[in-house]
C-alpha cells in the first residue's frame, strides 16, 4: 500500500463515542503527517462539543471528499451510503453500529488496528455492484442487495425468475432479495439465504414468505442472464437498492439483474472467516 497522506472521515452518528474514536485517531503517531476531513454534520458537532479537536480537521461533504481512503464510523448503513455517494475511494470501516457485518475494526480496536493500516499491512478488497435494468435502461445499482417488494406489505407479488431465458421458479411472495456475496450476511441471511464467500463471483436469490413452500434460495454465477418478472393486482411495487434508494413501478414489469460497471474497494486486515466468526457467531470469539 502506498503512503497515506489524505483521509476523509464520514459518520452519521453524532455522539460522545464518535468523538472518542476521533480522539484516538488523532493521537496516533502516524496521524501527524495526515490531512483529515470530516463531513459537515460531524464537523459541526465536534466544533460545538470539543472545539479543541476541530482544529485537526477540515470540513468537506461526502461527495467532495478526496484522498487515499475514507474512514467510515458507523454500521453497514454508513458504509453503503459512502459506497453509493463516493464509490471511487477505498473504505476502511470502524464499527459504531449494532451488528456491522461489513465493518472491519471495532471501536475499541482503533489504537491497535489503525497503526497496521498506516504500516501498509492491510489488503485492498474489491467488490462489484449489481444493477437492475428495464429494457436496457439502468435503474440503479447496489453493492449489498436489491429488494423487490410491494409498497403495501400486506399485498404479495407474483414472481417469475428466469435464468438464461428459462423459468426456474415462480410463486406469489412478499418479496425477493437478490444479494451479492458481501451482502449475503444481511436481509438475505435473515430470510433464510446462505452466507456466501465474498470471493465468489455470483449472487444469491432468496424469497420473502413465498406461498410455494418448496422454493429455496438459489446461487447463480454472475455470467448467467437473470430476469425477474413481476405482476400484481395492487400497484405500485418498489425496488430498493441497499436500503438507500427506493424506486416505484407499475406491473407487469421485467427487471434484468447483472453486474454493474461500478466497483467498491475496502481495506481489510482480517480474513473474511474471522469477520464471519466475529459478527455471526460472537459466542466463539477468541
Amino acid at each position: 500500500m502506498a503512503e497515506v497522506s489524505q483521509i476523509g472521515i464520514f459518520s452519521q452518528i453524532l455522539c460522545e463515542g464518535t468523538i472518542d474514536i476521533l480522539d484516538k485517531i488523532i493521537s496516533l503517531e502516524e496521524s501527524k503527517k495526515i490531512s483529515y476531513s470530516l463531513n459537515p454534520e460531524l464537523f459541526q458537532y465536534i466544533e460545538k462539543n470539543r472545539p479543541q479537536l476541530a482544529q485537526f480537521f477540515q470540513k468537506t461533504t461526502l461527495e467532495e471528499m478526496k484522498g487515499d481512503c475514507i474512514f467510515s464510523i458507523g454500521g453497514d448503513g454508513t458504509i453503503l451510503r459512502i459506497a453509493r455517494v463516493n464509490p471511487n475511494i477505498p473504505i476502511l470501516s470502524i464499527n459504531k453500529g449494532r451488528k456491522g457485518f461489513m465493518t472491519e475494526i471495532e471501536a475499541d480496536e482503533v489504537n491497535t488496528s489503525l497503526p497496521q493500516f498506516f504500516q501498509g499491512k492491510y489488503k485492498l478488497e474489491e467488490h462489484t455492484k449489481i444493477a437492475a435494468t428495464i429494457e436496457d435502461e439502468i435503474q440503479a445499482s447496489a453493492i449489498n442487495e436489491i429488494l423487490i417488494t410491494s409498497t403495501d406489505l400486506l399485498k404479495p407479488i407474483d414472481f417469475k425468475v428466469l435464468v438464461d431465458n428459462e423459468v426456474i421458479s415462480g410463486s406469489s411472495a412478499d418479496g425477493i432479495i437478490i444479494a451479492t456475496p458481501i451482502g449475503s450476511t444481511g436481509h438475505n441471511l435473515s430470510s433464510g439465504g446462505s452466507v456466501m464467500d465474498p470471493d465468489l463471483q455470483g449472487l444469491i436469490i432468496s424469497w420473502i414468505n413465498p406461498i410455494n413452500l418448496a422454493i429455496r434460495p438459489v446461487i447463480l454465477n454472475f455470467s448467467r442472464n437473470l430476469e425477474v418478472i413481476c405482476t400484481t393486482r395492487i400497484n405500485p411495487i418498489k425496488m430498493v437498492f441497499d436500503g438507500q434508494v427506493s424506486l416505484e413501478y407499475t406491473t407487469p414489469v421485467k427487471f434484468s439483474i447483472s453486474l454493474s460497471q461500478e466497483k467498491v474497494q475496502f481495506y481489510r486486515l482480517r480474513h473474511f472467516t474471522t469477520r464471519w466468526r466475529q459478527h455471526l457467531h460472537p459466542e466463539i470469539r477468541d
